[in-house]
């Protein structure tokens, strides 16, 4: 028989030990022996005596005092796993929220709970202290499907298209898709859906090492629409912090997390993009219907190929990005120019230009008739539907 996982939970609420024992009890499979303390010189005592593999701060401490804490305990708890306990009602917006997760995270907290607690977050706890004992990979065949959009040029409407598909998939599915601003120094996502971060993947570069799917979701900004954006920093010099390590990481642990992962890029073919294909299920190429456009993107169909891009990941959306004029290329004359199927067509779309500037993409704002939101909903099905394959597949 396995020992059981010692644990430690420091608060002075007594609803929070009773919500505690409550998701315990529920627990099958999983041997727990927890401990309590209700201050810090209880808490150190305890932590001697007993060695737990977990500790759970439940007080009301600020970042200051829970970062001395946190350090007072390490000392004799160096391998132990740090989680956080949130209550909504400590924090009058969601801003300050958020705010306090990173602190704590940046304090030594690896994970994180909510009140009210429940049997299957606690579970869910535990086996990531079980993997980080036994030194195990987290599982990273969680069916979350990433797409990554790219184009050979600027103005194209690839943003647009990322940010639409990310917010169409997550009218669906709230809470299970996840947008990824990957073009580092320019990104447009934030702005695009009307958002100022507070975290951005600055925030993520400085927690790798403790990064898990629960923190992932902590280091988001959560938008009405469903979706979650993990949005480029705000500052170049950071933005050069980001390396293609922190990234690769990042998106294989998001697959654990969510449903869809959306990934925008900038439109050079460097590490940083390379890094995104390596974790990519598809790459959508976006072209315009200009002959410079279609002979850069036959171009980078070349490229994508040499650096390990298979033709079976490959796919292109044209994307009418202005209005429809005599000279424009057919979708026919794109898929022979390219050897590749155009698998969708975006129509040009006013609704789409206003969206840039009001913030409200075009499938929260416009009617389900209008032709841009349908083609968009259309590319949403094809990625749903290869989502739900994988499933399958790994089921």
């Amino acid at each position: 028989m396995t020992r059981p996982t010692t644990l430690l939970l420091v608060s002075d609420d007594p609803d929070l030990t009773t919500e505690w024992q409550a998701a315990e009890d529920g627990l099958t499979g999983q041997r727990v022996l927890a401990h309590f303390a209700r201050e810090r010189r209880e808490a150190v005592t305890i932590a001697k005596a007993q060695q737990p593999d977990i500790v759970c701060l439940g007080g009301r401490e600020s970042v200051t005092d829970l970062e001395a804490l946190v350090a007072e305990l390490r000392d004799v708890l160096p391998t132990a796993m740090f989680v956080g306990i949130l209550d909504r009602r400590n924090f009058t917006t969601g801003d300050e929220e958020t705010a306090f997760v990173v602190g704590a995270a940046r304090a030594g907290l690896g994970d994180f709970l909510r009140r009210p607690l429940s049997t299957a977050e606690l579970a869910t706890c535990l086996r990531r202290a079980s993997d980080k004992e036994h030194n195990t990979t987290p599982n990273l065949t969680h069916a979350g499907r990433t797409t990554v959009f790219i184009s050979n040029k600027g103005g194209v409407g690839k943003t647009t298209l990322a940010v639409n598909v990310a917010c169409e998939l997550a009218q669906r599915k709230p809470g299970r898709v996840l947008l990824v601003d990957a073009a580092l120094q320019l990104g447009l996502c934030a702005t695009m859906l009307d958002l100022e971060p507070k975290v951005t993947m600055q925030d993520v570069v400085e927690q790798i090492d403790r990064l898990d799917g629960t923190l992932l979701r902590e280091l988001t900004v959560a938008h009405d629409s469903g979706v979650d954006l993990l949005a480029a920093p705000g500052d170049a010099i950071e933005a050069a912090k980001v390396r293609e390590e922190h990234l690769s990481r990042m998106l294989a642990i998001a697959r654990t997390a969510y449903d869809h992962i959306i990934v925008d890029t900038f439109p050079i073919l460097d590490g940083i993009a390379i890094a995104t294909f390596d974790r990519a299920d598809e790459v959508w190429q976006v072209v315009a219907p200009t002959v410079p456009t279609v002979l850069g993107a036959e171009r980078l169909n070349g490229l994508l190929e040499g650096v390990g891009v298979e033709r079976a990941r490959q796919h292109i959306v044209v994307n009418t990005s202005v209005p429809s004029h005599t000279g424009q290329l057919s979708p026919r004359d794109i898929a022979n120019r390219l050897d590749r199927n155009v698998e969708v067509v975006i129509p040009f779309s006013r609704a789409a230009v206003a969206a840039c500037n009001t913030g409200r993409p075009v499938v929260l704002s416009s009617s389900r008739f209008n032709g841009f939101r349908r083609r968009v909903s259309e590319l949403a099905d094809l990625l749903d539907a290869r989502r739900g394959t994988l499933t399958e597949a790994n089921g």
